[in-house]
């Protein structure tokens, strides 16, 4: 960052960010969260699971809907370690240097490109190891992995501190709203993978269209109601 942004944190106020600033801090996060090896856990989670479905030959559509279902769980899990990486020196010292919400959204959206690198890898897994897949099943697909990693990374959000400071806790209602998110009815998720396994059942693709932009949603409330609380928190 630029001493200009350091001065302008010094005093106080978050300085304006320009899109190069912005990525650099997103960087940041998704570097010392590569170093911190906190990703191997959920990525070998995510491997297992796709190596484990892709050795049943299934159709296109159900290995899209697999590896899909997998995403919550790991984006969220993701998402709350990548939120709990920084130790707290760190934590206040980058709040400082750009803001508080600027070093949450930012963390926030580092996380989810990890989540979308296992995307997609479960997408091309789905498309090369799945059978009888048109394009309409892949674009489907996509979309359900897509609203799948906004769910979990929805739900690792609102369980990281300073919203559930305690890692038990935290870890236990990450699991729960990823599990809610996942198999309730009328959830995007669940919406857009019913659409998918009706197809091997032989029946048509209909896909919500409303799935996504509600995961969107879901997914900005629940960053919105994180950036909150780590702005209030910092004050």
């Amino acid at each position: 960052m630029s001493a200009s942004v350091i001065q302008k944190g010094r005093g106080g106020d978050a300085p304006r960010l320009s899109g190069t600033q912005t990525l650099a801090v997103v960087r940041y996060h998704a570097t010392l969260f590569g170093f911190s090896q906190r990703w191997l856990a959920p990525v070998l989670l995510y491997g297992i699971a796709l190596a484990i479905d892709s050795a049943a030959g299934d159709k296109t559509s159900d290995a899209f809907a697999y590896s899909a279902a997998f995403l919550v769980p790991v984006a969220a899990w993701m998402t709350r370690s990548m939120l709990t990486v920084e130790p707290p020196e760190s934590v206040a010292v980058v709040a400082t240097l750009v803001g508080p919400a600027r070093a949450r959204l930012t963390a926030l959206s580092a996380a989810t490109g990890y989540a979308l690198l296992c995307a997609l890898i479960g997408a091309i897994v789905a498309s090369v190891g799945g059978s009888g897949g048109n394009t309409s099943q892949v674009l489907a697909g996509l979309c359900t992995e897509l609203i799948c990693v906004l769910l979990g990374s929805a739900a690792g959000a609102v369980a990281a501190p300073p919203l559930v400071p305690e890692t038990g806790w935290g870890v236990l209602l990450a699991s729960l709203l990823a599990l809610g998110l996942l198999i309730t009815r009328f959830s995007p998720a669940d919406l857009s993978i019913r659409a998918l396994t009706a197809v091997s059942n032989g029946g048509a693709l209909h896909f919500p269209v409303y799935a996504l932009p509600f995961a969107l949603v879901v997914a900005g409330l629940a960053w919105w109601l994180a950036t909150f609380s780590a702005t209030r928190h910092s004050v």
